[in-house]
């Protein structure tokens, strides 16, 4: 009897239910040892079209991406052509960061510590020209600010505190792109996707080259208030070696499976000495887990003192529709993934205490370790409506969150697909939904827009929609009595 079987047995009851109350449209999970991968999932990788989510649906996958950046990296310095504390100056075209550029490693910047402030995926419309990651870079230093809010505070702080950057792992990506001699996309998809059997992964360059991914399969991710899900605006990321990658739950797995192998000593992607390398913790950071965590080379690690019980992993998020969580218990011998197509967007921040895809992680190592439950109560997995029912009002409400927070804090300057967004629109739940009013939702993003990407004139607009809009996020889940802006910590401006 395999030792997943339980769990995944366990997962297969609870998985339903997690994700009706915690409002997710669908949930995929992988779990796997070095020698056996299992799947579950549940829910729709689309609610108008009824298509199911899958372990093998595609979805953006975020920061998943960091750690492939830094295993490509790796190959690297095992081939000697860079080393973990060399100068990035000297393996980057002379002069791309700069003039007077702060001297900074290539570990620093894969450990978030290379002193970028920017953190947010770089967004544009999927429709914007394609730009290279080493262009990328170039023009961003030589603009000097952040990109959230348009650039209120400046993209380089002094380097050696943790400071996570999704540029900065871009910058790390540029790197690689340097040093191989050709597209950042086409070297992974060589030297980390094919051999790890990543048949459906792709980096999203903005290109059309055999590596990008086929967005028209992918599935589709919901902005939630409440019960009522948006589809989430398409967007892609010019920062594509922090954030690019688009893979399914099984796919992954397959990458987290194979370092599990290199964890126990076998040479895979990358020889266990590099590996060892990659989850040293390098500097302390913010835990949303309840445990120290600490930041290694492009990968999250939980504190060693907790022994056998120690993982790492990374959580990872694209805007605004999918949260992913994915762990290795090297100590336990296994691994676990999970995809959850909900953006919560009365809460800014999802934490894996709360989100679907991350209990269903939670869950899957602790059942492994101590034992699955030996009976669960019948799970109740129908979808329901715990929150508001839409109303022109609150109509509008949504669509100055969606515009702030699109046009504003991610700085995109197109404008939204209304009629696509507000098409595909659902409830999880049986109430009535008369109340939705498309053309008010448009004019509430329109209205955000017309003053972004201004962080004052934004925060102006979220207070004058009033304590009746300020209890409606109460409603939907908000942590307090407030429109959720996240300008206070993006722009340091007042709320």
């Amino acid at each position: 009897m395999s030792v997943l079987d339980d769990v995944m047995t366990a997962l297969g009851t609870v998985l339903p239910r997690l994700a009706a109350v915690t409002g997710t449209p669908g949930v995929a999970v992988v779990v796997a040892t070095s020698d056996e991968l299992r799947t579950a999932s549940t829910g729709f990788a689309d609610l108008a079209a009824g298509v199911p989510m899958t372990a093998g649906t595609v979805a953006p996958a975020g920061s998943l991406t960091k750690p492939v950046t830094g295993l490509a990296f790796m190959q690297l310095a095992e081939a000697g052509a860079v080393g973990l504390d060399t100068p990035v100056d000297e393996v980057l075209p002379a002069g791309l960061r700069g003039p007077g550029a702060v001297s900074v490693t290539t570990s620093m910047l894969a450990a978030h510590q290379g002193g970028y402030y920017s953190d947010i995926v770089t967004a544009t419309a999927p429709t914007a020209p394609a730009e290279s990651i080493l262009e990328h870079v170039r023009r961003r230093h030589g603009i000097g600010r952040a990109v959230e809010y348009g650039g209120v505070l400046p993209l380089v702080t002094p380097p050696g505190a943790y400071s996570y950057s999704s540029f900065g792992v871009g910058v790390l990506g540029g790197v690689v792109e340097h040093l191989a001699g050709e597209p950042y996309g086409a070297r992974v998809q060589r030297d980390v996707f094919a051999p790890a059997g990543m048949a459906d992964t792709s980096i999203d360059d903005g290109t059309r080259s055999p590596w990008a991914p086929d967005r028209s399969t992918a599935a589709t991710g919901y902005m939630a208030f409440g019960d009522w899900c948006l589809p989430s605006p398409p967007l892609r990321t010019s920062a594509y070696p922090g954030v690019g990658m688009y893979t399914s739950a099984a796919d992954f797995g397959r990458l987290l499976q194979s370092l599990l192998r290199t964890a126990r000593g076998d040479r895979g992607l990358i020889g266990p000495d590099s590996l060892a390398a990659m989850v040293t913790p390098r500097a302390e950071r913010p835990s949303p887990h309840g445990v120290r965590s600490f930041s290694g080379l492009t990968l999250e690690l939980a504190d060693p003192e907790l022994g056998e019980d120690w993982w790492w992993g990374h959580t990872a998020a694209f805007p605004w529709g999918f949260w992913w969580e994915a762990r290795v218990w090297p100590h336990r011998d296994l691994a676990a993934v999970a995809v959850g197509n909900r953006w919560d967007m009365a809460r800014f921040h999802n934490p894996a205490t709360r989100s679907a895809p991350g209990l269903a992680v939670e869950w899957a190592g602790r059942w492994a370790r101590s034992g699955a439950p030996a009976k669960l109560p019948d799970m109740d997995g129908r979808p329901r409506w715990t929150g508001p029912r839409p109303t022109p009002e609150s109509s509008h409400w949504m669509g100055v969150l969606v515009g702030e927070r699109t046009h504003g804090l991610l700085g995109v300057p197109d404008p939204l697909p209304l009629p696509a967004l507000t098409a595909g629109a659902r409830s999880l739940g049986d109430g009535d939904t008369g109340g939705w009013d498309p053309d008010a939702f448009g004019r509430g993003v329109e209205q955000a827009r017309a003053v972004a990407p201004d962080p004052d004139a934004l925060g102006v607009l979220g207070r004058e929609l009033g304590p009746a809009a300020a209890l409606w996020m109460l409603e939907c889940g908000a942590s307090s009595a407030d429109v959720t802006m996240p300008v206070g910590f993006y722009a340091r401006a007042p709320r």
